[in-house]
């Protein structure tokens, strides 16, 4: 009789262990399934961010390949005329063409969602690898195209601003004007004529095109990025949804 008292409250204990452990993992279960859900939710609003940003970046790069695409023939029409006998276009053009030369098309990453996801640690709730790995070439490109633009300022700077100091009429090739306060009329465009067929004007003509040259693939590159950036987004977000 004892012994089947003991193991009915044996059997019951056991049972009651059982029951126990059910429960907790029945309710880890629920845990993680919530947990789940609301990661899910923190990365759907996320996505839509990442999306409206890189959609901003993709007209970013277009925009800044637009621009130097229309400089790079100004200027190279600059040594084609240089090699000429006579200049075939007025010196108007010339100096405006020249003007070019301090024009500094420049990429500016928007990167407000990117920011917030490293700042919190929320980037390990990115649940598609690919788009990661995407994410992660164009902040490789952003930081090299960087560099490529601080150098290329430093170059306005040092070589090509002294150079229409020293040289031309600053009046004549302004890159920016303020419509509310126009400069006088330049005391001599005409300057430009005694240094077209120097080399050291073809040099830092040159020097400005490799430079646009360089920035040209680089945006090439992270338009492409941005592409596949935004169409990695766009397919995760139709597949949480």
């Amino acid at each position: 009789m004892s012994q089947n008292k003991t193991a009915k409250y044996l059997k019951y204990a056991i049972g009651e262990i059982f029951l126990v452990v059910i429960g907790i993992l029945i309710a880890l279960q629920i845990n993680n399934w919530n947990e789940s859900n609301k990661n899910k939710s923190i990365e759907k609003v996320y996505l839509k961010e990442l999306l409206e940003d890189f959609e901003i970046n993709l007209k970013k790069s277009q925009n800044t390949i637009d621009k130097i695409a229309g400089t790079l023939p100004k200027l190279i029409s600059l040594l084609e005329q240089s090699t000429l006998e006579k200049p075939t276009i007025s010196i108007d053009s010339l100096n405006k063409n020249f003007s070019l030369m301090s024009s500094m098309p420049a990429y500016i990453s928007t990167d407000r969602t990117y920011n917030n996801l490293i700042g919190s640690g929320d980037f390990k709730l990115m649940t598609n690898a690919s788009l990661k790995s995407k994410i992660a070439d164009y902040y490789k490109y952003v930081d090299l195209i960087k560099l490529v633009q601080s150098t290329h300022e430093m170059d306005l700077v040092n070589t090509f601003q002294p150079y229409i100091i020293e040289y031309l009429d600053y009046q004549a090739v302004p890159w920016l004007r303020v419509e509310d306060y126009p400069l006088p009329p330049a005391v001599d465009k005409n300057r430009i004529l005694n240094v077209i067929k120097d080399q050291k004007f073809r040099n830092i003509i040159t020097l400005k095109i490799h430079i646009l040259a360089d920035l040209l693939d680089l945006n090439r590159t992270i338009e492409q990025i941005n592409e596949g950036v935004v169409e990695l987004v766009r397919q995760q977000i139709e597949i949480n949804d």
